[in-house]
């Protein structure tokens, strides 16, 4: 809980400091002779703030000066933190996996609202996410925190997600008025039945695997 009190309580430095970033490049925005809608300020400026959210959560949240050795700072092997999970954690949902998942949630549903040309092809933002999440691990390796290959996996399905989002919500909102300049609906049928699915998936899995855990007398992963 006292890093959920610490992370409420910088949200009104990170609203500060995305609003004196982004200030300059609205005034510019405005003064272009066709106009620019409110949504699309609105969508510039949270995607700012997000992006100081996440420098800050990857690189300062829940620091330690602790040193560690070389095989705690690198997880190469795909899975360890999912095993640690329903081993230990009590299952995917109340571990950090599904902390990080939602993490890049927002990055791939504020992306093609803010660039119209990654509107058009799910996989560009997609690619974005996993480049994203891929030079945090790396960069985390060399400070001395710890990179992990289950965090790329899981940032990376949490960019899924909020891109297949984005595509729902296009679908829903691209004629209104108010969201139609950051909402374009260009997904065929196939698509939007492939966000839903998207969607359905990576929250019914989890949770699919936490059920099925909780009711073997000794998990599907015995602790050893």
């Amino acid at each position: 809980m006292t890093y959920m009190y610490t992370a409420i309580g910088i949200l009104p430095v990170i609203a500060i400091a995305a609003a004196l970033l982004y200030l300059p490049l609205a005034i510019l925005l405005h003064r272009r002779k066709a106009p620019y809608p409110f949504i699309r300020h609105a969508a510039n400026y949270v995607l700012i703030g997000y992006l100081l959210a996440l420098v800050w959560v990857t690189f300062f949240w829940a620091s330690t000066n602790i040193p560690l050795t070389l095989d705690e700072r690198l997880h190469l092997l795909p899975g360890d933190s999912f095993r640690y999970a329903l081993q230990y954690d009590g299952g995917l949902w109340s571990s950090q996996i599904m902390w990080n998942v939602c993490l890049f949630m927002p990055l791939g549903g504020l992306l093609p609202c803010v660039f119209r040309t990654l509107r058009k092809g799910a996989w560009k933002t997609v690619l974005i996410c996993l480049l994203l999440s891929l030079c945090i691990e790396f960069v985390q390796f060399f400070i001395g925190r710890v990179a992990d290959m289950d965090d790329l996996i899981c940032n990376t399905l949490g960019g899924v997600f909020g891109r297949a989002l984005y595509t729902v919500a296009a679908w829903a909102l691209h004629k209104t008025r108010f969201f139609s300049p950051i909402f374009t609906d260009r997904a065929k049928t196939a698509g939007h039945i492939a966000a839903i699915a998207a969607m359905v998936l990576i929250l019914l899995v989890p949770t699919a695997i936490d059920l099925v855990n909780a009711a073997l007398p000794n998990g599907l992963i015995p602790a050893f």
